[in-house]
């Protein structure tokens, strides 16, 4: 028994190990893949082509006139509380500046609420841009009001490049995610801009969800608790020795089954909500139980002793 402890106790270290060697070398995991010819949005002055076998977005603007395109909009709720960057490729061509403006390019900036934009912060009526929203439902702190925004400034001809844009959570309220992302260009003049497909990338499905973990806290353990208490008593008592004795080993093999499961939660990132459940319950029902099996036993040996030397005599 004490060997099965320790192997728990190891198995608990090695976990841990793993999990902050796991978080650093795990790749983000594709959520889904917006192709532009599957999209049935109709965008304006672009057509979709296909470069090297993949399907591209071209949009052209060819006088100066001002162009703003919406690229994409997601409000899948499952898909947006599972992503946490949103990934493209693009490349431009002769993309010109609105007149009289000088900017560098690649600028990024973030975190712009939509109220400091209405008052001039982030003008992009003078620069091509990308912009990307996330907008937070009314129960978020500041309501519909709150909309993060991130952006980049490109201009010039540039060759295929990575971009990405990071998801946050609502300022003020780290529990409450946005409930719709938007992706937009906007180019002030001519100018001609592809785009590969979007990728939206994220943590792999979780067991449970943040709402559904105090549930399984809330019962489990007073289940464990209960289920202990019984166990120890009808040990005292010297009742039902088998039942309690096969029980009893039941709970810790359960341990070393919540450990694993424990072990397997860290290895592919899942959430603490989800890994804290199972550390409880693993180290509970192995350590406590299997701490007390010994002595459980034993007083039922000596009860047993008792009766038939009673019975001797």
């Amino acid at each position: 028994m004490k060997r099965l402890i320790q192997l728990n106790l190891l198995l608990l270290l090695v976990s841990s190990a793993t999990a902050q060697e796991s978080s650093l070398r795990q790749p983000p995991k594709i959520l889904h893949v917006y192709d532009w010819k599957d999209l049935s949005a109709q965008f304006t002055n672009s057509q979709i082509i296909s470069m090297d076998g993949i399907s591209v977005l071209k949009i052209e603007n060819t006088n100066d006139r001002s162009l703003k395109v919406l690229l994409l909009t997601i409000t899948n709720s499952s898909l947006i509380q599972k992503a946490n960057t949103i990934e493209w490729e693009m490349k431009c061509e002769n993309v010109l500046l609105s007149r009289g403006y000088i900017l560098p390019p690649q600028i990024f900036f973030t975190s712009l609420e939509s109220e400091l934009l209405g008052r001039g912060w982030g003008n992009f009526t003078n620069y091509p841009n990308v912009c990307f929203f996330e907008k937070f439902p009314p129960q978020a702190a500041g309501g519909d009001n709150i909309t993060n925004y991130q952006g980049y400034y490109f201009d010039g001809t540039q060759n295929w490049d990575k971009y990405y844009f990071s998801l946050r959570r609502a300022p003020y309220d780290n529990q409450t995610r946005s409930d719709e992302l938007k992706l937009e260009i906007f180019l002030p003049s001519s100018g001609t801009v592809y785009l590969r497909p979007i990728k939206l990338l994220g943590i792999a499905s979780n067991w449970w969800s943040e709402k559904e973990a105090p549930w399984i806290g809330a019962i489990g353990g007073p289940i464990i608790g209960c289920l202990g208490g019984l166990l120890g008593w009808l040990s005292g008592k010297g009742k039902a020795r088998r039942l309690v004795l096969t029980v009893w080993k039941f709970c810790i093999v359960a341990g070393i089954l919540f450990l694993t499961a424990l072990f397997v939660a860290l290895a592919t990132g899942q959430p603490e909500y989800v890994s804290m459940p199972l550390f409880v319950f693993g180290i509970v029902t192995t350590t406590v139980f299997g701490a007390i099996f010994p002595t459980a036993k034993r007083r039922y040996d000596e009860l047993e002793i008792r009766r038939m030397t009673s019975v001797d005599v």
